[in-house]
């Protein structure tokens, strides 16, 4: 054996040794480090925002968000329940406040059957009429389709004060023909957590509006006095759009969306007896039209993006083909051309 080749099994070898001591020193000493790690884990607690925040550990939250967390009870925090903080809620101009525990956007649809589309589409633009002193209004009202002489389909969004939404969506179920189930579904989203947030951005952006107001008024060179207006500029817009998005969702949580669906009822309609061949004949000129255009635009395409690649390939086996066939041509003349071995 060589004295190279020797060299390599003993570096390898050792090499092979390192990796086993590596793996037991692993396996015995990781159990143990495993144990460590879980031990200091259960010594963790659970430290609150506001103490982190007395204590030092925490930068310092805003004044709304503290206090939402501040009023949290302490049983939901240690079960890790959803906070349920109690704030005040104002219009963008503050000069109404309300204090709530939760902003909850409540939302319905309903789909029904009723004898006369157009007498229940009546009875409901009353009942949002006589709640008009608290907001409620009818954001849309669309009807279509229906037979001649007969009730229309009618699809209606309208707005109600959250406070008589289910009221209202009974009020409205009570309406469907009698022996017919109606259609409903109802929907409720929390964004207090979304408004606190916001309220809070807006403080905060508010205070470095007022700071910028006051670098402007000392500010000692043009160009300082126009960086400061330009970041002025900025908040301001910033402002406006989370003022825009807390009154979007106060609104939305202060009035209910019901989204209705009125169909008519099949045995109060009138028959149809209608018959029109001259649309029957236009739409079958329609049909063939488009049949005849998608059949020359495949044959356009097919010309074009597909028959070159058949050409080619016929070609190819088409060569293939003819030297098979001279190939055994060939070989048929050889044979018959050689002499009889036996004669």
């Amino acid at each position: 054996m060589s004295p190279k080749l020797k060299k390599g099994l003993l570096i390898g070898g050792g090499v092979v040794l390192g990796l086993v001591f590596l793996c037991g020193v692993l396996v015995l000493v990781g159990p143990v480090i495993g144990r460590t790690f879980s031990g200091t884990q259960a010594n963790l607690r659970y430290v609150p925002a506001v103490e982190m925040v007395e204590e030092g550990f925490a930068p310092p939250m805003e004044e709304a968000e503290a206090r939402a967390v501040a009023e949290m009870p302490a049983g939901d925090i240690a079960a890790g329940a959803p906070a349920q903080p109690t704030f005040t809620v104002s219009d963008v101009s503050g000069e109404q406040q309300q204090t709530i525990e939760r902003l909850i956007i409540r939302n319905g649809s309903i789909s029904m059957v009723v004898e006369d589309t157009l007498a229940v589409k009546e009875e409901i633009e009353n009942l949002v009429a006589g709640m008009a002193d608290e907001g409620a209004f009818v954001v849309s009202s669309n009807e279509y389709d229906g037979v001649e002489g007969g009730s229309p389909y009618i699809n209606m969004t309208i707005r109600v004060p959250a406070s008589r939404f289910d009221e209202v969506m009974d009020w409205l179920a009570g309406l469907a023909v009698e022996g017919t189930s109606p259609e409903r579904s109802e929907t409720a989203q929390d964004v207090t957590e979304e408004y606190v947030d916001l309220q809070s951005r807006l403080e905060s952006l508010e205070a470095a509006r007022d700071r910028l107001l006051e670098i402007m008024s000392e500010a000692q060179t043009t160009e300082d006095l126009l960086m400061a207006e330009q970041q002025l500029t900025q908040r301001e817009a910033e402002i406006e759009s989370i003022k825009g998005r807390m009154q979007y969702l106060a609104e939305s949580a202060r009035l209910s969306r019901i989204d209705i669906e009125l169909r008519p009822y099949v045995l109060s309609q009138p028959v149809d007896t209608r018959w029109r061949p001259a649309e029957t004949a236009r739409r079958a000129i329609e049909a063939l039209v488009d049949s005849l255009r998608g059949f020359g635009d495949f044959l356009i395409f097919f010309l074009i993006a597909v028959a070159p690649w058949l050409l080619l390939a016929g070609l190819v086996v088409y060569g293939i083909i003819r030297f098979v066939q001279a190939r055994i041509r060939r070989g048929r003349e050889r044979q018959s051309s050689s002499p009889d071995p036996g004669t």
